[in-house]
């Protein structure tokens, strides 16, 4: 195929008003990982010694339905934080402790450092984990 069968198949998008194509990028996948995230808690064995911590401001349903998805409710943590580095700092102390079963963090954008003590204590726990956290893309300075 050449380039200019390509060219006539997508129209450039330009520079201006294509604003809406990473929000909508965003929440798809972030509904993918809330479908995983139920996906997950359906099939998880639910264990008696340790926590599911949810850290940050999730959804106002989201209590209610991990309660409804079997978890004991004194089995659930949730820790509030004022700021963002808090709330960088009570994920990273969740997974790293292991003595939770789950670990569900809302995070506000982050830095790549940050995000790499995330991925490695992540990748370090034996906590399933799931990190909600939009993706910070510095503007571009010319």
């Amino acid at each position: 195929m050449n380039y200019s069968s390509l060219a006539r198949k997508f129209a450039h998008p330009g520079v201006w008003g294509n604003e809406n194509t990473a929000t909508q990028c965003v929440n798809v996948s972030e509904q993918a990982m809330h479908q995983q995230l139920w996906a997950t808690l359906s099939t998880m064995r639910k264990r008696d010694d340790q926590w599911v911590t949810v850290i940050g401001k999730p959804p106002r349903t989201l209590i209610a339905q991990l309660i409804a998805a079997g978890i004991r409710p004194d089995r659930i943590r949730k820790v509030s934080t004022s700021n963002s580095e808090t709330a960088l700092w009570a994920t990273e102390q969740a997974l790293l402790i292991d003595n939770s079963q789950l670990v569900i963090a809302w995070l506000t954008p982050y830095s790549g450092r940050d995000k790499q003590r995330i991925q490695l204590a992540a990748k370090a726990s034996k906590a399933l984990n799931f990190i909600f956290a939009p993706d910070y893309q510095p503007a571009a300075v010319h």
